[in-house]
């Protein structure tokens, strides 16, 4: 089935350098490359003449896809549209729809998952959560999620915790689920095995947003308990998306002279960022996919990670990175240590955890993809026929 008419929607501003909207557009690129007409729809439609968004977008991001959705889903043969978002349109009966057609909602991270971890860190004291906190985003963002994933005819999904959570904590059907991971993009394949920097500081990175679900709290303690341990390393910290001040006043003033911030970079440079880098710093207390993670291993870095969105897939213990607590911050440095002393054996790490990602390409996923797509519009499977009743 060539030539479908497919729309990606998403509540972010089509960026290619941040996450989400990154991946989208890769997807869409390569869905376009097999054939398929792709279209897109994000804040910069949502919002047209807006530069600067606020919590407020998002909150009216669903409603605004839906009332164009009304005036234009006739167009389209599939509608793939972030979780939490497509759920007005679905509920009216969605309106302007041709008679075949699939709504699929696709998510980067189920936020349920994301909430109870956010909710345990909070009662252990390591995270502080706003008074507004339930009234939104651990409130009625979670129902809206909920209703995207009950009104679609079909869900695509990024690891088993969140399939999981979906079908039995939230009703979704198995027969409803697809797992379709990310991709790795080109300009990550093929790059030239990592080389050893036996006579240096063992050079660490850390890939992503300065904040606690990041695991901002276990970076900074494991770097001081490096450095009261007598370890040589440096720590580079890159898109953190806060300043460089910012960040730094985070660590213990002994700590400083060793970091490197950069706050933000264009995607396209960070294989040049991480070809000197060693270790991947991924304590993360939750994540979708992760692809950060990906992403290190493929420029030859040895992953130290949580055990959270692809890690457990792409990670064996001790042969291609170390799978880690979360919070275990002794574990961490206990890790980094290991790396320090055994350069040898981090070489061999880096080198298996490049060959481990290459086979994850943007293609295959397109390929997986359109095979949903096409299925949903056959009717096969417990695709819906009518809206959805959604509780």
């Amino acid at each position: 089935m060539s030539g479908l008419r497919v729309l990606l929607g998403i509540h972010h501003q089509l960026d290619p350098n941040l996450g989400a909207p990154g991946v989208t557009l890769a997807l869409g690129s390569a869905l376009a490359e097999l054939g398929c007409n792709v279209f897109y729809y994000g804040f910069d439609q949502a919002f047209p003449g807006v530069t600067a968004y606020s919590a407020w977008h998002n909150v009216r991001f669903p409603w605004a896809l839906s009332a164009w959705l009304a005036r234009n889903a006739g167009r389209f043969d599939v509608l793939d549209i972030t979780t939490g978002d497509n759920w007005p349109w679905a509920r009216l009966g969605r309106p302007g729809a041709r008679r075949r057609h699939a709504l699929l909602t696709r998510s980067h991270g189920l936020e349920q998952v994301v909430s109870e971890q956010l909710r345990a860190d909070a009662r252990a004291g390591l995270a502080r959560l706003s008074w507004k906190y339930p009234l939104y985003h651990g409130g009625f963002r979670l129902w809206e999620v909920r209703q995207s994933l009950l009104l679609a005819d079909h869900v695509v999904l990024l690891n088993p915790m969140d399939r999981d959570y979906a079908h039995e904590r939230l009703g979704v059907p198995g027969g409803r689920i697809s797992l379709i991971p990310h991709g790795l993009p080109e300009s990550f394949r093929a790059l030239p095995p990592p080389e050893p920097f036996d006579e240096s500081p063992l050079r660490l990175a850390f890939v992503g947003s300065w904040i606690q679900r990041k695991g901002r709290e276990d970076v900074v303690a494991v770097a001081q308990a490096l450095v009261e341990q007598g370890v040589a390393f440096s720590l580079t910290l890159l898109g953190t998306g806060m300043s460089e001040a910012e960040v730094l006043a985070a660590f213990p003033a002994p700590v400083r002279e060793r970091l490197r911030v950069l706050p933000r970079y264009r995607h396209a440079e960070l294989p040049e960022l991480l070809r000197a880098q060693e270790v991947l710093l991924f304590p993360s207390h939750a994540e979708g996919y992760g692809m950060a993670l990906v992403e290190a291993m493929a420029c030859g870095l040895a992953p130290l990670s949580t055990p959270v969105g692809v890690a457990p897939e792409v990670i064996r213990d001790g042969e291609t990175g170390r799978l880690l607590s979360i919070g275990d911050v002794p574990g961490f440095t206990s890790a980094v240590r290991a790396c320090a002393e055994d350069r040898r054996w981090l070489l061999e790490v880096r080198r298996a955890a490049q060959v481990a990602v290459q086979g994850m390409t943007w293609r295959e996923v397109a390929l997986r993809t359109l095979r949903v797509y096409e299925s949903v519009l056959r009717g096969e499977g417990e695709q819906a026929s009518e809206p959805r009743a959604a509780g």
